[in-house]
């Protein structure tokens, strides 16, 4: 019994603790409602972390970037809200607790003509929290804030009210269902108050239900975008004309759902986007189209400020589904006016004509624009099929209008002369719409007035100049495919894709002033440096079945990369460290670029930059490139050497002769060359690593009777040849000796003193002056000078403290008749007058690489260049020391100063850069 009884009374505790159990859960726990049935359907985009502090460190971390977007939009509106969830992180530990591991949603809404704000949502799951949550936004807004409280459809809503100088501003908050909601917009803490009684949530919309679905874990943010709805909102920061062009994108699609990746100094968002397949949406023209990768990277200028491009595996197909989507929208009625005076002008159907050269390729291309104010190109870029065919095609539109207009046929032709050998025809068109026509409003923003083919590329622009432009930047293949920096950004885009919005944002600055509303674009002129500092934009769509896969990606650079000014840049195979050589054109007169890259590839570039000819050497040239007349009939030829042959080639690049001729020992220095009477009875000397010297003949005999026997060292700088009161010398050095010779390598002059010859400078030779005869002039490893004369006597003087790598060399600077002595060491540029006072003493920011070089302008102009290969800068000191005008420029590598026309012109300054440029700067 008594059994019994323990057990009834054990059973009957459980009960009241079960039951108490229950109704303590009762009071405590919330069965909330999902957030995002909180989110008004008029959404532009709605936003999900499951890791706030996560988002909000990414972000801080890269501070500058977001800043910087702020201060571009005029607005701090992209952080504000995340500003105020990190002070309430920030103000109490337990808020960082109620926070952690909970998901998080914002959303953005029209509050207005032209005005958008945020709604914040979280999950509450406990009487406990929501009293919490109440209890800290009191106490974070206590005596900075206003606080009242109403009620709106029977729930309790949170006002507080800013009062700062003048402006007042707002914020309230509520929960409901479970569900906290704040904003910055008591207007929209209503909407969402209503949005969940509301069975027609964005859960109902088929699209977004379908696409949420596809959202990534793992991700800083989740992020779904109202297509329809975003062109509306990207209308609110743009100027009247450009809102007319949105317009046509309001039916683009309807909800992407797409996952957010900060990166360093950028953001990567990609995902999908539904497509209904109906016609009704821009984006369903690409149903069952493959994405392709554009090739007209290949053909875009480098330095073209932005392109929209389309990519068609099958064009016949969009076309129909164009046609079939202009019918759909009501925008058939325009378009077929505008096809019948396209029929009118050129006697051709577009629908027709177009398809029947088309390839899967189109692009949109805006150029210039990188000032505020400044209006540049804009081209239409068409691929063909062929272009013999396309060319056939307009040749008879052009025909036609000229019957209907009786304006001659030739007239529609005009010849681009890029230089003597390069010529392009350039044709005026009749139509200047005619991307509208094919491919919708936004292509008609290219004028469609001349045209050209590039390739296989039909090009149309707005002017003959902005084509000819586009036509030249080709020839010096400064296109996008051969840009570093765009191929490096390119790592980060989708390889395939049918619709691409790019934008180089440094150099669009005169764009976005043109399309962004007057308070914008006045921000924008005043804060260009925050401006330029985003590389690049990129937006993508590529069709995945049914669905359209999305890629935008925004690069930040902190620090701004110059353009350089230059008169026009060629682009290489790679970087050169080599000096610009100007080499005479015996048929024109003209100047032309010799330049050897790092592949040991040698260029032969004209006036206008274009390659004439690459050819791939064996080697490195050794010393510098000379011009001889090997077959003495005023046609000139190139000769120098490598380590192991000796070349001769025709300004064509074909070898001459019986060259190239293989050196019996690898050469340690370049080649002499030298014409002892001026009768083109060439000796060329070489020093080679079995330490002879060895002499050939113009053809490249050897020379008998040379009876030098060796250097008792390598040889590595350069052999001279001098004439002293009509006697011959032939003068080198080795690490230790300086040797005179005569023409048959005897002793001719023997130093009376040895010393350690510094091993980066060549022998000089200083004419006869008062105190002084001719003599040699070299330093020696400790920086002092060291003078010899042609009698044998030597005297040294020491004009300051160099190292073993100092550069030296003896030239007039300050163009009084006599030499001066300069010395570059590290940093330290030092110029001293023949009586050995100091002239002037230039430091430089980093170490200067390379030897100084001596220009003479005028005879009272003389400049000394120098570079600085790890600074990427080239500069040119006035003979008083400072800074000519204009420098420092881009450039590592030696460089050249002089005339490309016969003699006359601006001097031009020929340099090689990064990114395998080779730059022609003018020098005024």
């Amino acid at each position: 019994m008594l059994k019994r009884i323990i057990l009834i009374s054990l059973a009957a505790a459980a009960l009241l603790i079960i039951a108490g159990g229950y109704y303590y859960l009762r009071r405590t726990l919330v069965t909330g409602t999902d957030p995002v049935n909180a989110v008004a359907v008029d959404a532009v985009a709605v936003i999900r972390t499951e890791n706030l502090e996560g988002l909000i460190s990414g972000i801080k971390s890269d501070s500058l970037f977001w800043s910087e977007i702020g201060t571009v939009l005029n607005s701090p509106e992209p952080l504000r809200g995340l500003n105020f969830l990190d002070s309430l992180l920030s103000a109490r530990q337990s808020v960082a607790g109620l926070l952690a591991n909970r998901t998080l949603w914002f959303s953005l809404h029209p509050t207005g003509r032209d005005s958008y704000g945020t709604v914040f949502y979280s999950s509450l799951s406990s009487v406990r929290e929501i009293k919490l949550y109440n209890e800290l936004m009191r106490e974070m807004l206590a005596g900075h804030a206003m606080i009242s409280e109403r009620v709106y459809e029977r729930v309790k809503v949170h006002d507080a009210v800013f009062h700062r100088g003048g402006d007042i501003s707002n914020l309230s908050w509520t929960i409901s269902d479970g569900v906290f909601i704040l904003s910055f917009s008591p207007f929209l803490i209503e909407n969402a108050v209503r949005q969940l009684d509301d069975p027609d949530n964005l859960l109902a919309d088929e699209s977004f239900r379908r696409l949420y679905a596809t959202r990534g874990s793992n991700v800083d943010a989740n992020i779904s975008v109202n297509l329809g709805k975003l062109p509306g909102y990207i209308s609110s920061f743009l100027r009247d004309e450009p809102k007319r062009f949105m317009d046509e994108f309001t039916d683009l699609s309807e909800w992407a759902e797409m996952d957010l990746h900060l990166r360093e100094n950028a953001f990567l968002v990609n995902g999908f986007s539904f497509s209904g397949g109906e016609g009704n949406n821009y984006l369903d023209l690409f149903a069952g189209q493959s994405p392709i990768r554009l090739e007209a990277e290949s053909v875009i200028p480098s330095g073209s400020s932005a392109f929209l491009g389309i990519g068609l595996s099958d064009v016949t197909a969009f076309l129909a589904g164009y046609h079939n989507w202009l019918d759909n929208t009501g925008r058939r009625a325009a378009h077929m006016e505008m096809t019948e005076e396209f029929r009118r002008l050129t006697g051709a159907d577009p629908a027709e004509a177009f398809p029947a050269f088309m390839a899967g390729e189109v692009a949109l291309i805006l150029s210039g624009r990188e000032e505020p104010g400044k209006k540049g190109g804009s081209f239409l870029l068409v691929k063909t099929v062929s272009r013999s065919v396309a060319s056939g095609i307009l040749n008879d539109m052009l025909s036609h209008h000229s019957r209907l207009t009786g304006r001659n046929i030739n007239s529609y032709r005009q010849v681009y002369r890029i230089d003597r050998e390069t010529t392009r025809e350039i044709h005026t068109f009749p139509y200047g719409r005619t991307g509208e026509i094919l491919f919708g409003k936004v292509f008609g923003a290219a004028e469609t007035a001349y045209y050209t083919f590039v390739g296989n590329y039909l090009v149309f622009g707005n002017s003959f100049d902005g084509l000819s432009e586009f036509v030249h930047a080709n020839i010096l293949n400064q296109t996008l495919s051969n840009d570093l920096r765009f191929r490096e950004f390119s790592e980060f885009l989708a390889s395939g894709n049918n619709l691409w919005l790019y934008s180089n944002v440094a150099r669009s600055a005169g764009l976005f002033h043109e399309v962004l509303n007057e308070e914008l674009g006045a921000n924008l002129s005043v804060n260009l440096e925050s401006f330029r500092k985003f590389q690049a934009l990129s937006l993508q769509f590529s069709s995945a079945g049914d669905m359209i896969y999305n890629n935008l990606f925004l690069k930040y650079s902190p620090q701004i990369v110059e353009e350089p000014h230059t008169e026009w840049q060629t682009l290489l195979d790679t970087i050169i460290d080599f000096k610009p050589l100007l080499l005479l054109n015996h048929n024109t007169g003209e100047n032309e670029i010799f330049v050897q890259d790092l592949k040991n590839n040698i260029y032969l570039i004209n006036r206008a930059g274009r390659i004439l000819w690459k050819k791939p050497l064996p080697g490195r040239i050794m010393g510098t490139v000379y011009q001889i007349d090997y077959f003495s009939n005023n046609r000139l030829q190139m000769l120098f050497n490598t380590r192991d042959q000796i070349f001769l080639l025709d300004r064509n690049g074909n070898d001459v002769g019986r060259y190239p001729i293989r050196l019996p020992s690898p050469a340690t220095n370049g080649i002499s060359v030298f014409d002892y009477e001026n009768n083109k009875d060439y000796r060329i000397f070489v020093a080679c690593e079995d330490k002879s010297v060895v002499v050939r003949s113009g053809d490249g005999n050897i020379i008998s009777g040379w009876n030098f026997r060796g250097t008792e060292h390598p040889v590595t700088r350069e052999i001279k040849y001098f004439r002293v009161d009509g006697r011959d010398y032939i003068v080198f050095a080795d690490l230790h000796r300086v040797y005179i010779l005569d023409r048959r390598g005897n002793t001719r002059v023997s130093p009376q003193q040895l010393f350690p010859v510094s091993p980066r400078n060549n022998i000089v030779m200083e004419a006869r002056s008062p105190g002084s005869g001719a003599r040699l002039v070299i330093t020696d490893v400790q920086g002092n000078v060291w003078y010899i004369g042609f009698d044998g006597r030597t005297e040294t003087r020491k004009l300051g403290d160099y190292t073993e790598d100092h550069f030296f060399d003896l030239q007039d600077v300050n163009a009084d008749g006599y030499n001066d002595h300069i010395f570059l060491d590290n940093d330290r540029l030092d110029v001293y007058r023949r009586d050995g006072t100091l002239m002037f003493s230039r430091q430089f920011p980093l170490r200067i690489t390379h030897a100084p070089a001596y220009y003479y302008f005028s005879r009272h102009d003389r400049k000394l260049g120098v570079v600085s290969r790890d600074a990427g800068r080239i500069f040119l000191i006035n003979s008083n020391g400072e800074m000519y005008e204009g420098f420092p420029l881009a450039g590592k590598s030696y460089f050249t100063i002089g005339f490309l026309q016969s003699g006359y012109g601006n001097f031009h300054l020929i340099v090689g850069s990064d990114h395998n440029l080779l730059y022609n700067y003018i020098v005024y």
